[in-house]
């Protein structure tokens, strides 16, 4: 199954389509250095900032997600003057709206 890895937030709109496919690449390279499948990581994440417990396995998979995302985040804000800025990477199934976009 494939999977779209995409930036939102509310400074999504700033970022050329150049740098949206330079963060993309980026979050792929992260995710393929750790061996990592990007909707496993971002369950993991999204389990983590539940509160509910999560294993050493899921611990590792969160640590690859905040890796991936701080580069997605870095690759595309680069140069920008400001620090305080809203945007963050999001992954879903290619299959869930059957998009054919950047994928991993």
């Amino acid at each position: 199954m494939r999977t779209i890895i995409t930036l939102a937030g509310q400074d999504v709109g700033l970022v050329s389509e150049n740098d949206m496919a330079l963060a993309i690449q980026a979050a792929e390279e992260v995710f393929a250095q750790h061996g990592a499948d990007p909707m496993a990581c971002e369950v993991a994440n999204q389990k983590q900032y539940s509160d509910a417990e999560i294993t050493r396995d899921e611990a590792l998979l969160c640590a690859i997600w905040e890796e991936a995302n701080y580069a997605a985040w870095h690759k595309a804000t680069i140069g920008w003057m400001s620090r305080d800025i809203d945007l963050y990477m999001m992954v879903r199934s290619a299959a869930a709206d059957g998009m054919d976009a950047i994928s991993a």
